[in-house]
């Protein structure tokens, strides 16, 4: 995750609760703190060179610092500066200052910086207000915004839907390879991008992602689900790819995990319209939706689901696992589920990709199966005994029933709901 990334989720969520861009917040991190690899950031969880003041009563970090003056002329000081235990702290006060002033004015001089909806409006109230000493400030904060395209933040959170991503484990962590060496963290990062990519087709999402985008840091789950969580997610999906005993075998299929016993509707529904589209991806067998306990699946306060693309120990699904376009696939087939899901639009403009026959994307190991499903998919009356049965057995929800008598189902979601209740 990078700098940006980390610092998002605290400015949406104090910045719009209180009037305060986030694009502005995260500006002046990255500008104050050289985007948290500063010494007030590394020391001092500090991003915005708060310095300690009479009133402050924790702990300080003092440095030497430079201060301008209205004429640019610069001179050297040795000053405290707050101590925080995270970002959240730093944010937070740094908002408050925004909604009620300096504290020892009896008037806001920040106030022109509150509500404002156009980023150089709120950049211009917070520097006729004299928030920074450099002359070029301003200047700088705009570049920053714009550089990084922040005002994609400023967004009412209620008008997006948020999806968290996530590439499972590290480019090194032990034990997660091919018996040839090729890694997992590869494989789900071309999923992940793939999805992410096609995600961005679709008008308002917002996407975090919880690795670490070079693969080189195994980010702890416990970091990636609190991430996901304080961001607000509304969905998370964990990529991932299977192994069995890390043998050369003709084992191997595609499936998708919620929580065993207590994943939410969502979850499940959201499992059932992904896992027959990976299966077409792929050209895999289907393993079906299941349920386990899985750190991903149980800490996450959103529906979230952790997909297994193929076995890297199968000598039948490594093939399609080494073809980048089978990759692509996968992901673009996840992001299209979730667009179906939340019903996304596409952007104006935004590419089409080539429709295929949905018989000709279908591929069964078993030809009794085959059979039943072929019956199930030319038989209305079969599918709506389907749907009944499990909404009854609470395999699913009833957001099915109400798109089945919109006649809004495709064969890959009737499929999709007879492995999900019959697994």
């Amino acid at each position: 995750m990078n700098f940006v990334e980390k610092l998002a989720p605290l400015a949406i969520q104090h910045g719009l609760a209180n009037g305060v861009l986030p694009s502005l917040i995260i500006a002046q991190g990255i500008l104050e703190s050289d985007s948290g690899t500063s010494e007030l950031a590394c020391n001092a969880n500090n991003l915005f060179g708060i310095k300690a003041g009479s009133g402050w009563t924790g702990e300080t970090h003092t440095k030497l610092t430079a201060e301008q003056d209205k004429d640019g002329n610069v001179t050297h000081i040795d000053a405290a500066f707050r101590k925080y235990p995270s970002y959240a702290g730093c944010v937070i006060d740094l908002v408050h200052k925004y909604t009620h002033g300096t504290g020892w004015e009896d008037f806001n001089r920040y106030a022109g910086v509150l509500g404002q909806t156009d980023y150089k409006l709120a950049i211009a109230a917070l520097k006729a207000a004299g928030y920074a000493t450099d002359v070029k400030y301003a200047t700088k904060l705009i570049e920053q915004v714009e550089k990084y395209e922040l005002t994609k933040y400023d967004k009412e959170v209620d008008n997006v839907v948020k999806i968290a991503l996530d590439a499972g484990h590290g480019i090194n962590t032990p034990g997660k390879q091919s018996p040839a060496d090729e890694r997992e963290w590869s494989f789900n990062n071309k999923v992940l991008l793939a999805c992410a990519a096609a995600l961005k087709q679709y008008e308002g999402v917002q996407i975090l992602r919880l690795d670490d985008p070079t693969g080189k840091t195994d980010i702890p789950l416990k970091t990636r689900t609190d991430n996901a969580n304080m961001w607000g997610a509304d969905a998370l999906v964990s990529f991932h790819h299977n192994a069995d005993k890390g043998r050369w075998g003709i084992h191997g299929g595609v499936e998708t995990y919620v929580q065993e016993r207590t994943a939410s509707q969502a979850s499940k529904d959201i499992a059932a319209i992904i896992q027959p589209r990976i299966v077409a991806a792929m050209g895999l067998r289907n393993r079906g939706v299941k349920s386990k306990n899985l750190h991903m699946t149980r800490e996450s306060k959103m529906p979230a689901i952790l997909t297994e693309g193929g076995f890297m120990d199968s000598t039948i699904d490594i093939t399609a696992m080494r073809d980048d376009t089978k990759l692509k696939a996968q992901g673009e087939a996840i992001a299209e589920g979730l667009a179906i899901y939340f019903k996304l639009k596409k952007k104006a403009g935004a590419s089409k990709q080539p429709v295929k026959k949905e018989e000709d994307e279908l591929e069964f190991t078993s030809g009794t199966l085959r059979n039943t499903v072929d019956d199930l998919l030319n038989s209305p009356a079969k599918q709506k005994k389907l749907i009944e049965d499990g909404i009854k057995a609470g395999s699913f929800g009833t957001v099915w029933s109400d798109k089945f008598e919109k006649k809004q189902l495709g064969k890959h979601d009737i499929l999709g709901l007879y492995m999900l209740h019959y697994k």
